[in-house]
């Protein structure tokens, strides 16, 4: 499991809370900076940065907008691998009916443990120790598993349960690399921390701009619109923290237990 950069381990709600204050620090700034430049030349009132507020803007937009595809994109892929695993595992455990009680007994009992150990890899949350920790657990249970079919199968003369449980465990293995990769894909920090920047040189040009009395609805309400916007990108790109999460498709997970009341 990949350790946290500084932007992943802070909070999402505290990232936004900075974001807001800073956005509304630069856009005093801009403001300040340029009455002391009116003080000092009155001929720059005459200045006008609408263009160039206008382009930023927009640019602006085009990374909010980029960054939020990005990130819904890969919540919705993550939100996929779950049910997938879900149905691979399923499909594992309902395959064991077809072996001898002795033998299905011993599946079962692992395909459990199993279960648990992928449902408490997620319940971990965003303590990367455990999650690492659970993780290898269920690999080495998957390892356990795959042992027992294959001994099996060297003295089973019929090799259509072999061939059943095969390619439906095989799929629950190599899932759970698809379902960590697809966890660890996340928006990279550099494009966050420019967007961090384009909504600062925002605020401070728009600032820089006015001319006239500070217009504090106005200016909250960019601050907290932008730092919303954040909120929810950088949320979304958290699968396992916030209040965007993935809950509810690894209840699906936990409803597998079901499967092995008898």
């Amino acid at each position: 499991m990949q350790k946290l950069s500084i932007l992943q381990a802070t909070p999402t709600i505290l990232t936004a809370l900075i974001l807001l204050i800073l956005i509304i620090a630069f856009y005093l700034l801009g403001y300040r900076l340029r009455r002391k430049a009116l003080l000092k030349h009155p001929e720059t009132k005459t200045q006008d940065l609408g263009t160039l507020n206008g382009t930023l803007l927009g640019l602006l937009g085009l990374l909010l907008a980029f960054t939020f595809g990005m990130s819904n994109s890969r919540f919705d892929t993550r939100r996929k691998v779950v049910i997938e695993e879900v149905n691979s595992i399923g499909t594992a455990v309902l395959r064991t009916d077809i072996y001898p009680d002795s033998i299905r007994r011993l599946l079962r009992a692992n395909f459990k443990a199993y279960v648990e150990a992928r449902i408490a890899h997620y319940q971990a949350g965003m303590d990367m120790e455990k999650t690492m920790e659970n993780y290898q657990k269920a690999d080495s249970i998957g390892k356990e598993i795959w042992a027992i079919m294959a001994a099996y199968a060297k003295v089973d003369n019929i090799t259509t349960r072999t061939s059943e449980l095969v390619p439906a465990l095989n799929e629950m293995i190599d899932i759970t690399t698809t379902r960590r990769a697809a966890g660890e894909g996340t928006i990279p920090d550099s494009i966050m921390y420019f967007l961090f920047i384009l909504c600062f040189c925002s605020a401070f040009l728009l600032g820089y701009d006015n001319k006239n009395k500070i217009d504090w609805i106005g200016v909250m309400g960019l601050a907290i619109m932008l730092s919303s916007t954040v909120f929810t990108i950088i949320d979304l790109d958290r699968p396992r923290s916030g209040l965007i999460n993935m809950d509810r498709a690894n209840q699906k997970m936990v409803e597998l237990l079901d499967l092995f009341e008898e």
